[in-house]
């Protein structure tokens, strides 16, 4: 794997830019948690919507949700200005973003506009913040994997990503339930105009620091929608990789789904609140330590053993929570967080791995169309992780809460928890792990790739430059 002092310039970024492109997923992320974990919720217990409807409101969010990845990524690939083709979505969409996601907690009651208006109101503003988040967002991940060609750089700045990401996860499991059981509505309301201002701020700071690589907007000829849907979903590494991240996916939206069964019912006769303690404590311990270790690996062995570890680790902390006896299981979390940098981090690093050897194949960056088919693709793993869920609590007898009261669950059904939320998805990591070998960048062939990359960026910059002496651009 090439060292430090052979990358070239343009390769080596320094803490600052780091930090000034980090700072973006912050606000964005934020505002995205909040929207996944509170909107059901909201409209659920607040708007007193009935479950069918946002039965159906979900249903045809989740269909356009995939869809609109793969256009708005392939747009991006194709757009040229001045300013470049990813920075210019930050700029102007910013403000969109944020009075989008504001309008999702804006619904006038039932009484106002009847069931069917506030049915309408939440399908109608979570398409249009979707629409903007995930235009915004494809542009965001494609401008990181541009920034620098070498994965090592790339594993740095996911790694600064993923410390964003967890004060975002703190913040959307904790604060927007407290505020809706202690506060009430218009409390809430101001919560979430914060945190679209903040997301306003953090995206602005981003577009108006970062500066990207203009020659990849303005000499390539960027491929037509089918063609580019084609050359992406026969690439074997991006299949690979989109293999892993299906099942991390799926993981993750189980594990979300499942932890409120786990710790209420596995360890029923201690208190939630200590239990969610030692977790977080277990996991974020791992997490700090995980990090370190992953980006040493990803920087000596490269890539792809760093992150076949990382799917290992995970894995057998899975089984380990779901085999251990009583608070012994909780050991297994800091093996699972010890793994999470590198399922969570790297799998974008990886796919920029994929678009340099798609770059080479094909003469064109095309970091977004991946991104969004990657998003078609995966999509349906937090539906069947859904679908699963509701699979173990039948099938494991589960007994329903009475008048509000928790039911004593028997044996039967706690096993159920701990295969869902252990022992089957450390099984799944560790199928993952055995299928990422396959993964082809790495080694030799790796080196030839950036080899052959490096040379057509000297020629694409060259070709720029002459642009820019003619007066042409």
């Amino acid at each position: 794997m090439e060292k430090q002092d052979e990358r070239s310039p343009p390769d080596k970024l320094d803490i600052k830019v780091k930090l000034l492109y980090a700072i973006s997923s912050f606000g964005s992320y934020t505002v995205f948690a909040v929207f996944l974990t509170s909107v059901i919720i909201y409209y659920r217990e607040i708007l007193l919507l009935p479950s069918i409807f946002i039965l159906y409101a979900f249903s045809i969010y989740a269909i356009l949700n995939a869809l609109n990845g793969v256009f708005f990524g392939w747009i991006s690939d194709r757009t040229k200005t001045k300013k470049g083709r990813r920075i210019p979505y930050l700029k102007f969409l910013a403000p969109f973003l944020a009075f989008s996601f504001v309008i999702v907690w804006m619904s006038p009651t039932k009484e106002e506009i009847g069931v069917f208006g506030v049915f309408l109101w939440m399908l109608i503003s979570m398409i249009i913040f979707d629409i903007f988040y995930n235009t915004t967002n494809l542009a965001y991940m494609s401008l990181g994997q541009e920034l620098s060609m070498d994965n090592e750089e790339r594993a740095n700045i996911q790694a600064i990503n993923m410390y964003f990401g967890i004060i975002s996860t703190l913040i959307s499991l904790i604060i927007p339930i407290y505020i809706l059981e202690n506060l009430g509505q218009n409390d809430f309301i101001y919560f979430t105009i914060i945190l679209a201002i903040i997301q306003f701020t953090t995206m602005l700071i981003t577009a108006f620091t970062i500066k990207e690589r203009l020659e990849f907007s303005q000499v390539q000829v960027a491929l037509g929608f089918i063609e580019s849907f084609k050359q992406t979903i026969k690439n074997k590494s991006f299949l690979i990789v989109v293999f892993a991240n299906f099942w991390i996916i799926f993981l993750q939206a189980l594990l979300f789904g499942n932890m409120f069964f786990f710790i209420f019912y596995v360890y029923a006769q201690y208190n939630s609140s200590t239990i969610l303690i030692l977790i977080a404590f277990f996991i974020l311990s791992g997490i700090f330590i995980g990090t370190y270790y992953t980006l040493k690996l990803n920087a000596k062995k490269g890539l792809k053993p760093a992150m076949s570890a990382s799917l290992i680790f995970t894995g057998i902390g899975l089984i380990l929570i779901g085999i251990l006896p009583d608070v012994f299981a909780l050991c297994g979390f800091f093996l699972f967080g010890f793994g999470l940098f590198g399922i969570v981090g790297l799998v974008n690093t990886a796919y920029g791995a994929v678009a340099d050897e798609d770059e080479v194949k094909n003469g064109t960056r095309r970091e977004a169309a991946i991104f969004g088919i990657d998003a078609f693709l995966t999509k349906p793993a937090q539906s069947i992780a859904g679908i699963f869920i509701a699979f173990i609590l039948i099938v494991f007898r589960y007994q329903e809460p009475i008048d509000g009261v928790q039911q004593l669950q028997s044996g039967f059904t706690i096993l159920g928890f701990r295969l869902a939320m252990g022992v089957i998805p450390g099984i799944i990591m560790l199928l993952c792990a055995l299928i990422f070998r396959m993964y082809p960048l790495h080694g030799k062939y790796l080196e030839e790739i950036q080899s052959k990359m490096y040379q057509m960026h000297e020629e694409k910059s060259e070709k720029y430059e002459a642009l820019k002496r003619e007066n042409k651009l």
